[in-house]
């Protein structure tokens, strides 16, 4: 009875050793995983972050369009009803002046003296613009046209549209020839009924590589993206305004 007893004993602990020794290689093969964890992780972390910021960059791209639209939107209704920028008096009253025998309102200071509808025209656009943007990245050319005839346009590799001449008409006072001629779009706001571009562009640093390339401007780097509004009006019918002059010599060109 006792070498039974004996042999079970040795049996059980056989049997609790070995579970023993199955225990630790259990344990001892978990530690191996960790290793591959890493690796997962790096290879997943690297895709991960480039999403995130590419998420991030077209978010902020958006918002800087969506800015620029609206400027453009209100600039290209101040620019096409002939309207300035008012000054006013010390007194706070609205400032008047005599422009060829008709009373209208003067126009604030430009860089040298009385602001064209030019200068004001760009400067509506930065104070309808969230964004502290150059008031040389604002360019308004118009261009003269005839009644049912467009302007003459390009278009480059990304769809935008540019203002490139428009058409007048001579006639010879001898032949009574009518000829048809190309006139190049000039800087400024134009005269009544001339077709007008207001184009304006904001460049932002982005945190994705490369993304820059896909703006269609001369970016600047690698991380540069060019956010750009373009729009071709045609101004309203002459007004008061209108007798205010388009530009002069103070007004700087990009």
């Amino acid at each position: 009875m006792n070498a039974i007893q004996s042999i079970n004993v040795v049996d059980g602990m056989l049997l609790f050793a070995d579970k023993c020794l199955k225990s630790l290689r259990f344990c001892s093969g978990r530690q191996h995983p960790r290793g591959q964890t890493t690796v997962e992780f790096a290879l997943i972390v690297l895709p991960f972050f480039a999403i995130l910021f590419a998420i991030i960059d077209y978010a902020q791209i958006y918002f800087y369009q969506n800015s620029l639209q609206n400027a453009m939107r209100e600039t290209a209704r101040f620019t096409t009803a002939g309207r300035i920028i008012q000054a006013y008096n010390s007194d706070g009253t609205p400032a008047y002046e005599t422009n060829n025998g008709v009373a209208m309102p003067k126009a604030i200071n430009g860089p040298s003296g009385e602001a064209s509808r030019y200068t004001c025209s760009r400067w509506w656009f930065m104070s309808n613009c969230i964004i502290a943007i150059p008031v040389t990245n604002i360019v308004i050319t118009s261009a003269s046209t005839l009644p049912g005839a467009p302007p003459v346009t390009s278009t480059n590799s990304v769809g935008r549209l540019t203002l490139l001449a428009g058409y007048t008409v001579t006639t010879n006072a001898s032949s009574s020839t009518v000829t048809t001629n190309t006139v190049p779009a000039v800087p400024g706001p134009g005269n009544a009924n001339d077709y007008v571009q207001i184009q304006a562009h904001y460049t932002i640093n982005t945190i994705t590589p490369g993304i820059g390339y896909l703006s269609g401007y001369d970016h600047g780097g690698w991380n540069a993206y060019d956010v750009s509004v373009s729009s071709i009006v045609k101004n309203e019918p002459a007004l008061l305004n209108f007798l205010h002059p388009a530009t002069n010599s103070g007004d700087t060109l990009p």
